[in-house]
């Protein structure tokens, strides 16, 4: 997705939205693992440009966006990712970014209505992993370390909202 990630977020300042391609993608896919059918998620993304009906472009490309994910999130081979930006961007960068769309999914989550405490215990654990790494500090360009942790940071989160899909669509869990 990241061929995806660059064109968007262009696309997003453009119309003057309240936030990036990452956080916006996290909202989106926190409402697709709750299985929330509104708009609502778009509202609060593209802010005045959706009520003003200038975003109509942009509109199309989260639309797109919106089922490609769910495409992502129910294939049996787990081909969920997170929109972020490509590898070549700077590491440090690309960890804020990261914590922003955890950001953006736990809004997604408030927006939802959903009650974190009525989750199961290991989900309510990545939720406060959630919370943890949307407050993620920049690094230090120097450590070649941080390359294979923020795959790996990448990875634990992809996997956890899959956990969470799947829970919200096997259990009904609101």
């Amino acid at each position: 997705m990241e061929e995806i990630y660059e064109p968007l977020d262009k696309s997003l300042q453009h119309v003057g939205a309240l936030m990036n391609a990452a956080e916006a993608h996290g909202i989106l896919s926190s409402f697709l693992c709750v299985s929330q059918s509104d708009d609502k998620w778009l509202q609060h993304i593209l802010g005045n440009a959706y009520v003003d009906g200038l975003a109509s472009g942009c509109q199309k490309q989260l639309i797109l966006i919106k089922n490609y994910t769910l495409e992502q999130l129910s294939s049996v081979n787990c081909e969920f990712n997170l929109l972020l930006p490509d590898d070549d961007i700077v590491i440090s960068e690309r960890i804020q970014t990261l914590g922003g769309w955890c950001e953006g999914f736990l809004f997604g989550l408030g927006l939802a209505g959903i009650n974190t405490e009525s989750l199961p215990n290991n989900i309510k654990e990545f939720i406060g992993d959630l919370i943890s790494i949307s407050h993620i500090a920049p690094v230090d360009e120097s450590n070649d370390t941080n390359e294979n942790d923020y795959t790996e940071l990448v990875e634990y989160i992809r996997i956890g909202i899959m956990t969470i899909y799947e829970e919200f669509i096997n259990n009904g869990t609101k």
